[in-house]
């Protein structure tokens, strides 16, 4: 027989538990010295006759036995004292206990803490009520942390219903659960009861009702959010408004759609104020269009001939130019001015600025010159009538405005050019006899028109030959730059006018304006683009007086 025990034979431990009345005692000791909840015994005075290690911690106590025989208003302050004492009468009067109150407990010090707080009566072996005792669990951070939502949930809604945007929470059927101030008032509603549960439907229920449901839908079933769409708006009768709205789905933590959040801002002034910006800017292209082409009849449709009356091809003078506008309206012009028969005017000009302003000038300028008459013979006087025109708009208007000009008489008797220049870009002789070009430049520059006043501007005079080609132009050409920023210049222009020799005044303006294109990499220049030639033939071709005499 084997002298193993039989696995049906009971073992004995080597400490046996205890039994009945030690037992229960054991257990007691245990939850009083592990547990963390604070746990008490009182008597019929609510003199206190056990307490657990936990309570006596928190009052800082070293030991349990220091808190004997005291009562709450030993330990708490009597605002919470009173109250505790009469719970416990309470229950030792009714029995009835009192389960998880959570109360605020304010100690001697005036510090504050929160408990769980069940107490219940201690009844003895007989059933008779002995006293109370009761379990606190600490609730304080709970506590706070509840404090503080509720302090963010006031701030939100504070924020929600000062907002000036409509602000409203719906749930999966489109059923309104919150609605801020705003949005209840567009609803012609005092308060939230009277929105909840309720759908757009119930307020507005034409079309466009139907349309903000169905964008609802939209959100709640695809989860696809509606960002800063412009809708028509529900306004009272006929008027017509406009909201720029928001639909974004609202997630539970584990991100199922539980219903949609809606803002929407009223745009209607803005939509209003947009409509008539549009019909103004509508009306002011429309007065740019007719002012472009009032701007571009001044454009010589023929140019003149020397003298007159003879063919285009036996003028002694012959003209090409090309205006290529960077705006709809340009601030850069020419003029060709029919002295008598042996002499020209050419006026090369360039206005600050673009557009209406730009082109208002041009319009003065020419007309100032168209005025002058025989008095334009004299370069000096022509850019000072300009300057004196352009100086009255600074005192009046505090603006500054200012023009570069280039005026030049050719007289085919003499073959001579006299001019004058107010600060433009020095124009070019290509000379027929050497092949070389002169420029037509000063040492001392003389400042554009409408900068000083009252200025005296000085004639200068050179010789033209036939077969020689002026070539006047604005800054747009030797301004215009490449794609790293490097311009025209001066140097390149030459050096095109130098390779052109035996080309036309229109050859050149074709050719130059095709270099320029090449050059930038655009046909639409960053500004201004006005060129102008002549051509001195030295053709003589006398216009013979017809008589009707009989």
């Amino acid at each position: 027989m084997s002298d193993l025990p039989s696995k049906n034979t009971p073992r004995s431990p080597a400490h046996p538990l205890p039994t009945g009345a030690a037992l229960d005692s054991s257990i007691l000791r245990v939850l009083m010295d592990t547990l963390p909840d604070r746990i008490y015994f009182k008597d019929l005075e609510s003199r206190f006759v056990r307490v657990n290690e936990a309570y006596a911690r928190w009052h800082g106590f070293d030991s349990p036995a220091s808190i004997i025989g005291k009562t709450d208003h030993d330990l708490f302050a009597a605002v919470h004292a009173d109250v505790a004492r009469t719970e416990e009468e309470a229950i030792i009067r009714t029995g009835v206990p009192m389960v998880a109150k959570v109360e605020k407990l304010t100690m001697k010090d005036g510090s504050v803490a929160w408990g769980s707080a069940t107490k219940m009566a201690w009844r003895d072996e007989s059933g008779r009520i002995i006293g109370t005792f009761g379990v606190t669990r600490d609730a304080t951070a709970a506590k706070l942390a509840e404090e503080r939502l509720v302090e963010e949930r006031n701030l939100l809604r504070t924020i929600i219903d000062h907002l000036p945007a409509r602000v409203y929470v719906k749930d999966t059927a489109s059923r309104y659960l919150l609605n801020n101030v705003a949005h209840l008032a567009m609803l012609g509603l005092e308060g939230q009861e009277q929105a909840t549960g309720r759908t757009i439907l119930d307020f507005f229920s034409n079309e466009r009702g139907r349309q903000a449901f169905s964008d609802d839908r939209q959100v709640l079933e695809t989860g696809t959010p509606i960002l800063n769409q412009e809708k028509s708006d529900f306004g009272a009768g006929s008027q017509l408004h406009w909201s720029l709205t928001t639909k974004v789905p609202l997630r539970d933590l584990e991100q199922h759609i539980i219903g949609l959040v809606g803002i929407s801002h009223d745009i209607t002034r803005r939509k209003l104020a947009e409509e008539e910006l549009q019909r103004r800017t509508n009306e002011m292209e429309a007065d740019v269009r007719m002012a472009r082409q009032v701007q571009e009849t001044f454009l010589p449709r023929a140019y003149p001939v020397f003298p007159r009356g003879v063919p285009a091809e036996a003028s002694a003078l012959r003209f090409a130019h090309r205006y290529i506008p960077a705006t709809t309206l340009g601030g850069d012009f020419f003029d060709i001015v029919q002295l008598s028969d042996t002499k020209c005017g050419v006026l090369v000009c360039d206005v600050m600025g673009h557009g209406v302003r730009a082109g208002l000038l041009t319009a003065l300028i020419r007309g100032v010159v168209g005025e002058l008459g025989e008095r334009a013979e004299n370069p000096a006087h022509v850019l000072a009538e300009i300057n004196h025109s352009l100086a009255p708009i600074l005192e009046r208007t505090g603006q500054p405005v200012f023009a570069t000009a280039f005026f030049g008489v050719f007289d085919t008797t003499t073959n001579t050019l006299s001019y004058g220049n107010a600060g433009h870009p020095s124009p070019l002789i290509r000379r027929a006899a050497t092949g070389t070009v002169v420029r037509l430049s000063s040492e001392d520059p003389e400042p554009a028109a409408g900068l000083v006043a009252n200025f005296g501007y000085t004639r200068r005079e050179c010789t033209i030959e036939p077969g020689d080609l002026f070539l006047g132009y604005t800054d747009g050409v030797i301004e215009a730059p490449d794609a790293a920023g490097q311009i025209y210049g001066d140097s390149r222009l030459i050096g095109f006018l130098q390779d052109s020799i035996g080309q036309s005044g229109e050859e050149v303006c074709a050719r130059l304006v095709r270099d320029l294109a090449t050059f930038s990499g655009h046909s639409i220049f960053e500004d201004d683009v006005c060129l102008v030639t002549l051509e001195c033939t030295g053709l003589v071709c006398p216009v013979q007086t017809v008589s009707y005499e009989i």
